[in-house]
């Protein structure tokens, strides 16, 4: 390759340049450079940054959009740390308003930072609230999620008496003639109004006002990572998507977990990184077992071709 980017340091043929003589698919001309509160806190040895290495997966957890339920199995003796998990994993979504006085997950991102980082701190005691509310505050101007709750939120205090749902969507080419009426669309989800919207189809999102619980994620939708690992995904990259047939889930997260030349987040995240291969991993076997269960018409002929 015969250039290198300055500002994200990829490498790109000279051919791939633009009109104005510019390489810009690598970070979009610096919108997606890596935020420097992250990098600072992953390799800087303040007390903020050692506070946020410690407790890195209680931070992405009360952050997050969506939840990862799982039993973890500690590890025996007095070794490094392992993550280690016993049974099945749950990622779910919960509604936009909570029914008690405890928030989680994305029903924060209708408060103010201030207020959102109280709340997280009452489940997280260990983190440090200047930490929590820098990270809120870097999410709420680079995560599209936040603008997606958000625009929810005040749809819904315009219209408080009509029945208002939230789809994210799989492949971003949601059939809005499916629902009632959309008032709103952003580049992952659409807002719509009516008395009998029908639920999502395939393995769409949908998130309701108010709810008695927390509803499933398909490990299989492509926004199930970003929600889970807003963190670690710092601009919500999209996960791996159904639609791409020639990649597999375990391709997918090879290119993920690959080395580069340039500062990894992912690669920095200590205990958090431990925690995303092993959910890589159970989804792309999920998603192995999805395959069989979906083409059993003669179930003695089946094979999965695995990667070497």
């Amino acid at each position: 390759m015969t250039g290198l980017r300055s500002f994200c340091l990829a490498h790109f043929w000279e051919k791939e340049v633009n009109s104005s003589g510019k390489y810009t698919r690598c970070c979009c001309d610096k919108n997606f450079l890596l935020p420097e509160i992250l990098k600072d806190l992953l390799t800087s040895d303040s007390l903020e940054s050692k506070n946020y290495q410690k407790h890195i997966r209680e931070y992405n957890s009360a952050l997050a959009f969506a939840s990862m339920g799982v039993q973890i199995k500690p590890s025996p003796g007095t070794g490094p740390y392992c993550y280690r998990i016993h049974g099945q994993i749950y990622h779910m979504v919960s509604p936009l308003y909570s029914d008690h006085n405890k928030p989680g997950y994305g029903q924060l991102y209708v408060f103010d930072t201030s207020e959102a980082t109280e709340k997280c701190m009452e489940r997280n005691e260990g983190c440090l609230p200047s930490v929590m509310e820098r990270l809120d505050s870097m999410l709420r101007t680079i995560n599209p999620f936040v603008e997606c709750y958000l625009k929810m939120h005040r749809i819904i205090e315009e219209n408080p008496a009509t029945n208002i749902g939230m789809v994210i969507m799989e492949n971003g080419d949601l059939d809005l003639h499916r629902y009632n009426q959309s008032t709103s669309k952003t580049e992952i989800a659409a807002i719509f109004v009516g008395d009998n919207g029908e639920p999502p189809a395939n393995r769409d999102i949908c998130i309701y006002p108010v709810g008695n619980s927390c509803k499933n994620i398909s490990p299989l939708n492509q926004c199930c990572d970003p929600m889970v690992w807003n963190i670690n995904m710092k601009h919500s990259e999209e996960g791996r998507s159904s639609k791409y047939t020639r990649v597999t889930q375990l391709q997918f997260y090879a290119y993920r977990l690959a080395v580069r030349s340039d500062f990894s987040i992912l690669h920095h995240s200590g205990k958090l990184f431990q925690q995303y291969i092993v959910d890589g991993y159970v989804k792309t076997e999920g998603s192995r077992l999805y395959y069989l269960r979906n083409n059993k018409k003669n179930p003695s002929e089946l094979s999965i071709t695995r990667d070497s």
